[in-house]
């Protein structure tokens, strides 16, 4: 009896997690805390679908596993690594007559429709709608303790060089040279000659002293109240957080110009298509937009959303100045360079070895490399979360 009773238990166990493999269930691979996990549970609960959340920390490991035959249903990188798996083929075009949420050619923010014509005409453009739908949007910047830092200090991106105040760099090869690059006056952050990369190599290493650090997601603790750096480079969206967390806190965006940078969904060659564009088409609606960006602080691709939210009252109307990105002259988008990127990932790690920063972390280069392997031997899925912040 006890036997038979086992048996029953064992084929109902097997019975549910077969019926459980059985829900389909969309594979997304994104940057870690980059979603709101609540609108996840609805989209689940209103369409039956699983969503299996599978994370990435840098859009070069994204890409490693994409080519690896890894399978994801969508995936959400940035802008240079979009078009790089379009020119690889390795991305599907988006079908817009399948998204009912949104519609490009109304819905955009003035802001990100100018950034994504900048991208489309300027040299050797590339079309990021026509392999993407827009997630979210934003730049790179100063963030800095308003109760300490002069504003007559603060002096373009020669402010991370200003010895009275404790500074701190992102340690990501891309937000390291492109203040370098933009302060020594190169012509493009996409294609410095040798003489204007050597120019914000010199830069570099004169800006990180002894005095200097370099962190990473440090920063969410750091620079809470009472702020342990006066200034440091930070990403819009994370900025937003950080200053409704401390009152002391602005962020500045030099003259000189900045990245700015646009991520989007993109749909694998093999994925499920259905999948992929019900959520799309869920996390494009307006009560969606609304509560991601309110979460994630980052901004959002829709026109009424970014109105609302910063309107008088609304969620960001006490930080326009990291919120309200807008693209001007001398800001600029990465585009996919594999030798440039190549080239400022072994010079950063180098002039934080000459630095002594090792004890600082790894590095992006070392980390990416370390996932690989990480991955190549173990199964993609038993990877954990990685906490999430942008962009090596």
């Amino acid at each position: 009896m006890k036997k038979g009773l086992l048996l029953s238990l064992l084929l109902t166990m097997v019975l549910l997690l077969v019926s459980c493999e059985s829900v389909p269930t969309l594979r997304l691979y994104n940057w870690g805390e980059y979603i709101d996990d609540a609108l996840v549970a609805q989209f689940e609960e209103e369409t039956g679908y699983k969503v299996k959340q599978i994370a990435f920390d840098s859009n070069e490991v994204a890409i490693t596993q994409i080519k690896a035959g890894n399978q994801y249903d969508l995936v959400i990188p940035s802008d240079y690594a979009i078009e790089q798996l379009a020119s690889e083929s390795l991305i599907m075009e988006m079908d817009w007559s399948k998204i009912t949420t949104f519609d490009p050619t109304t819905d955009l923010a003035d802001g990100l429709s100018s950034i994504l014509d900048q991208v489309k005409n300027g040299t050797n453009g590339f079309d990021l709608l026509e392999y993407s739908a827009p997630y979210f949007w934003g730049n790179v910047g100063i963030l800095y303790n308003a109760s300490v830092v002069d504003s007559a200090d603060l002096d373009g991106w020669d402010t991370l060089t200003n010895t009275e105040y404790q500074v701190a760099f992102y340690n990501s090869s891309r937000d390291a040279f492109m203040p370098a690059l933009k302060a020594t006056g190169a012509l493009s952050i996409n294609d410095p000659s040798e003489a204007e990369f050597n120019a914000a190599v010199l830069w570099l290493n004169n800006a990180l002293t002894q005095e200097t650090d370099v962190i990473t997601d440090e920063i969410f603790d750091a620079m809470l109240d009472p702020a342990r750096y006066d200034i440091v480079v930070a990403y819009s969206g994370d900025s937003n957080y950080l200053m409704s967390e401390n009152d002391n806190l602005d962020f500045y965006v030099p003259e000189e110009g900045t990245n700015i940078w646009v991520d989007g969904f993109v749909i694998p060659n093999g994925a499920n298509e259905e999948l992929a564009y019900a959520f799309i088409n869920f996390m494009l609606s307006y009560d969606s937009m609304l509560q991601n960006t309110e979460f994630v602080g980052y901004s959002t691709p829709r026109k009424d959303v970014f109105t609302e939210v910063l309107s008088v009252g609304g969620s960001f109307a006490d930080y326009s100045s990291s919120y309200d990105v807008r693209i001007s002259a001398n800001d600029e988008v990465y585009r996919y360079n594999l030798a440039l990127k190549t080239q400022m990932d072994t010079k950063w790690q180098e002039i934080l070895a000459n630095k002594g920063y090792e004890s600082e972390g790894l590095g992006t280069g070392v980390y990416v490399a370390i996932v690989v392997i990480a991955v190549l031997v173990i199964s993609s899925a038993t990877l954990g979360f990685i906490k999430k912040r942008r962009k090596a």
